[in-house]
């Protein structure tokens, strides 16, 4: 059972993550949260509780605006990882609130609040 402080919806974004083990890796995130995000990666494998920073762009219409936040990785799974943010700007909460809570924008992710067990 996964423990969630805050609910993740389905939110397609490209992101960069680095990790001073791998380098850097390209990926799209599945779910976001302010808590967290999956990363959807091809195939690579991310040691348990590496350190990240992860780099996304939000909004399609301003391509110069990017955030960053820095994770832990927290799970692994075929075809991705799990990361958990420790630390997150103001920017980049303010900019993931948007996202995630603004009319019209995607449901939460039903898999995940099954996971949890809501």
């Amino acid at each position: 059972m996964e423990h969630r402080y805050t609910e993740r919806k389905l939110l397609r974004l490209g992101v960069v993550v680095t990790c001073p083990h791998l380098g850097l890796i390209r990926g799209r995130s599945r779910d976001v949260g302010l808590g967290g995000m999956f990363v959807q990666t091809d195939c690579v494998v991310m040691p348990l509780n590496a350190p990240v920073n992860v780099s996304f762009q939000p909004d399609a219409q301003r391509p110069l605006v990017c955030f960053e936040a820095q994770g832990m990785v927290i799970h692994q799974h075929a075809g991705g990882f799990g990361l958990m943010f420790d630390e997150l700007q103001p920017a980049c909460r303010d900019a993931l609130r948007a996202l995630l809570y603004a009319p019209g924008t995607a449901g939460s992710c039903p898999e995940r609040a099954a996971e949890a067990g809501a």
